[in-house]
């Protein structure tokens, strides 16, 4: 049996930086040890010297980065495969993200989803547990209106492999041909929602189809369902796992002080503002959730379990101590999955979500 530990998203900079002990619970650590592999997402551009992506700037987008020292939180956590399939990998640019290439590289760290071309960003990890081959291929939505810019790979240009999905089928119907496991690391879905959308959810059915053992996915900031069918598991969405609060400069990069600066002086958001001023921005309590997903895989196929934590408002990444603040949704969205009626179940979620967004504006207009 080969044990995976997979986690969420994962920036280990932002109020973090510098710090290298004492960020992470023991209890955390004790998950992650229990696994043979621990995989994540690398959602962050890495650099000392930023360079931004100037296509991304003109968009007014949210560049997100940590520096190089910072990556060593990868190392102390144990990570074995982390994917770069993500919109965010690309902030600092090509030369940013070749450079995060090379820091990878030199940890010894395997990373998948994104490379100078499409042969380099469509390349499995693979990693052999107990004489059983796992392949890991990552890819990412990459329609802006839905998850926001970055560049896609093609033959002779840099960037993320694209979730387009008679591809992806493809992908893994070949992978599932030269090892034993494959899985899967889609950065897919609608950031704050708890319940998958029905794209991920036909998607996900057509993976496991074409030969998925394990899916798990990223992009939400929020946790979303874990869910089995014949054999095969899937982790919709497991959140922030290690992603502080961090400072953002105008318009909304992320900022780093060469100097200690007093946050409780300087003013704070919750949101996506494009910023005037340095700003602290503080994740709500629905991102401050991520899950540890432990997954086994053997001969009977592939199970999931997850374990709910917390990135305190100290920034303290721990296991959760009291009941997930959104289970009710969580559950609902469970719920959805497990009747086979989860089209018909999300229609009708995001028609209330619709007419809950109308009925907000309609009173604001009376005011």
């Amino acid at each position: 049996m080969v044990t995976i530990i997979g986690v969420g998203d994962i920036m280990p900079g932002g109020v973090l930086a510098g710090v290298n002990e004492g960020y992470v619970s023991q209890e955390v650590l004790e998950v992650l040890r229990k696994g043979d592999i621990r995989v994540g997402t690398l959602e962050t551009a890495i650099g000392n010297s930023p360079t931004f992506n100037q296509e991304k700037m003109s968009r007014k987008g949210d560049v997100i980065y940590a520096l190089d020292a910072d990556l060593i939180k990868l190392k102390q956590l144990g990570m074995n495969v982390v994917s770069l399939a993500n919109n965010h990998y690309f902030d600092l640019g090509a030369a940013g993200a070749e450079h995060a290439i090379r820091l990878l590289d030199e940890m010894e760290i395997k990373h998948v989803g994104a490379g100078r071309n499409l042969e380099e960003a469509s390349r499995p990890a693979v990693i052999s547990v107990g004489g059983r081959s796992i392949a890991f291929i990552a890819f990412c939505e990459c329609e802006e209106e839905r998850i926001g810019w970055c560049p896609v790979a093609t033959e002779n240009m840099q960037g993320v492999n694209p979730l387009r999905e008679e591809y992806v089928c493809e992908e893994i119907n070949r992978y599932k041909g030269l090892y034993d496991y494959v899985v899967v690391l889609p950065h897919w879905g609608k950031e704050g929602q708890t319940m998958p959308t029905d794209h991920q959810y036909r998607l996900a059915k057509r993976m496991m189809a074409a030969g998925a053992d394990l899916i798990l996915g990223s992009h939400a900031h929020c946790v979303q369902p874990v869910f089995h069918k014949k054999g095969k598991a899937v982790a919709f969405g497991m959140g922030n796992f290690l992603f502080p609060d961090r400072l953002i400069a105008p318009p909304r990069s992320t900022y780093y002080s060469d100097m200690p600066l007093d946050y409780s002086s300087l003013p704070v958001t919750d949101r996506y503002p494009y910023v005037e001023e340095v700003t602290f921005k503080k994740w709500r309590t629905k991102a401050r959730y991520g899950c540890l997903v432990e997954c086994w895989l053997d001969e009977h196929g592939a199970r999931a379990k997850g374990k709910m934590t917390h990135l305190t408002k100290d920034n303290h990444l721990e296991l959760s101590k009291g009941r997930y603040a959104y289970q009710g949704q969580l559950n609902l969205a469970s719920a959805a999955l497990r009747s086979g009626c989860f089209v018909q179940l999300y229609a009708i979620q995001a028609l209330m979500n619709k007419t809950k967004r109308l009925v907000k504006r309609v009173k604001k207009g009376f005011h």
